[in-house]
């Protein structure tokens, strides 16, 4: 079992990291891929009993459900991220766009 966690947690880490690098229509998915090699090396690095490996893998568990509310895959964050989106375009005309002199 140790064996199997590793290889799937190898394999999907693998195909999220070439998913997000394509950088197409296809590559959000590569947020599930990493989902997947977290909850796999989670279960890897519990099974040998090394707990810094856990502790990353599980920052990186954060890290992949944050890519995945970015990136509309979770339903219910699709239109705050949307909405924090447009918001930051927004510019204030009123105030300067630089301070001192270039």
């Amino acid at each position: 079992m140790i064996n199997f966690l590793e290889a799937i947690g190898a394999v999907a880490g693998l195909l999220g990291a070439f998913l997000l690098a394509t950088h197409t229509n296809v590559s959000r998915y590569g947020w599930i891929a990493f989902l997947l090699a977290n909850l796999a090396l989670i279960g890897f690095a519990i099974g040998i009993e090394r707990y810094w490996l856990l502790a990353q893998q599980v920052g990186f568990t954060a890290t992949s459900l944050l890519g995945l509310s970015r990136s509309g895959l979770l339903p219910f964050s699709r239109k705050r991220w949307k909405a924090v989106s447009i918001t930051k375009r927004r510019r204030n005309f009123s105030e300067p766009s630089h301070t001192g002199r270039l």
